[in-house]
């Protein structure tokens, strides 16, 4: 059986990239030699789902003593080699990436000693950042296949993407939208190599009847970490206005991140600190189970497209709640149309926090829509956003057989 490798920035462990750890346990579970190594790991677990993985990681800083005597192992074996690999990911690109390329140039060498001693057959990087920076560097020194995972903000940031489609035997993207901007980056000639696969997400075969919950506090969340892009403050608009027109809710903002801040200060602004409950950064399990519990009457995902271009991909909290058949309100951004579409969700334009309102009342007043909405939803994430479905296309393009 091949053995493959996941480079990831810090999965199993820290707080972000919950997703891949999904993705990487249903890896395991398809009989999957895999090992993981997080380029910049953090000190810990905090997704209790990654827990399982870490037998499998090799976890090291990314400038530890044993990365350095790796690096410089590796130099003294081949300098010529080396020198030109680091001029490759050193010639083009902004000052910022040429930075981070540098920083994460000795993991790569670290890396590749490891890729040897576990005779790895294929190497696979999430993001066009810089695990696809060390994944391509890799596959220079040791001839090993590799391919990368492509998101949202990591094409905009152009981490010398048409350099990697080019080298990679294959780049997976998880949106329509992301593809087009990868083949306008990489150019026409590398279609081929540009291959839309989703996320995906596993949907309970058995789900409560979701009946008592019409006769409780009504309770809406929104799952994210707390930047711009995720439009936190359009639905703290909302939720004033829900208020005003004296809704009893509760509103959950589950999620951290660089924005908390000065979301504290507008719920403090609009009065809204009996209503809004920033929860912070919880497990993935423990959403999981709120998400089981039938604790949730609608998903709010009000993302926006930022001035400097970032937007939103095709959101995995959103695909969880309707996989667990909550209803969801999402703006016409970014790639969420992929996923969510006027027969299975309500859309409403971005920045607009009248018609969030309008779109979070509209469910709550009417169960029976709110219903029929999740229900549709529900069939299109089986049908197309299926964990395993979508797990077997990618060892598919890896050569990877269960």
């Amino acid at each position: 059986m091949k053995k493959l490798m996941y480079l990831t920035v810090s999965a199993p462990l820290g707080q972000r990239e919950a997703f891949l750890i999904s993705e990487m346990n249903c890896l395991v579970g398809q009989g999957v030699d895999l090992t993981i190594v997080p380029v910049n790991p953090a000190k810990q677990v905090f997704h209790r789902d990654g827990t399982s993985l870490l037998h499998r990681t090799i976890v090291t800083g990314l400038w530890s003593r044993e990365v350095w005597l790796s690096a410089l192992s590796c130099f003294i074996k081949a300098p010529l080699r080396v020198a030109a690999l680091l001029f490759k990911i050193m010639k083009s690109g902004n000052p910022v990436n040429k930075m981070k390329n540098l920083l994460v140039f000795p993991k790569s060498l670290f890396i590749a000693e490891k890729v040897g001693l576990l005779q790895i057959s294929h190497i696979h990087a999430h993001w066009a950042s810089t695990p696809s920076t060390c994944a391509m560097v890799v596959s220079a020194l040791t001839g090993v296949s590799w391919s990368f995972t492509a998101h949202r903000w990591d094409i905009l940031n152009n981490n010398l993407v048409r350099e990697k489609v080019k080298n990679s035997s294959f780049v997976r993207v998880i949106s329509k939208k992301g593809r087009k901007q990868i083949i306008n980056i990489a150019g026409s000639n590398e279609a081929k190599k540009v291959v839309y696969c989703p996320m995906g997400v596993e949907a309970p075969e058995e789900l409560l009847e979701r009946i008592c919950r019409w006769r409780r506090k009504p309770f809406i969340a929104a799952v994210g970490s707390l930047t711009p892009v995720k439009g936190h403050r359009y639905l703290l608009l909302a939720c004033r206005l829900l208020a005003d027109r004296d809704m009893d809710f509760r509103c959950l903002i589950i999620g951290d991140g660089p924005e908390r801040g000065n979301l504290s200060d507008l719920i403090d602004h609009l009065g809204l600190g009996k209503i809004v409950i920033l929860t912070g950064a919880l497990p993935h399990d423990s959403v999981l189970r709120m998400f089981r519990a039938d604790t949730l009457r609608v998903l709010a995902h009000p993302s926006v497209e930022t001035p400097a271009g970032e937007h939103e991909g095709v959101p995995v909290a959103v695909m969880e709640a309707i996989a667990h058949n909550i209803p969801v309100v999402v703006t016409e951004t970014g790639s969420i149309t992929d996923l969510v579409d006027r027969e299975s969700g309500v859309i409403v334009p971005p920045e607009d926090p009248a018609a969030l309102a309008w779109a979070i009342s509209s469910l709550l007043n009417d169960p029976a829509r709110a219903r029929v909405l999740s229900k549709v939803a529900r069939r299109r994430i089986k049908e197309k956003f299926s964990l395993k479905r979508n797990v077997s296309i990618l060892m598919g393009r890896m050569g990877i057989t269960p």
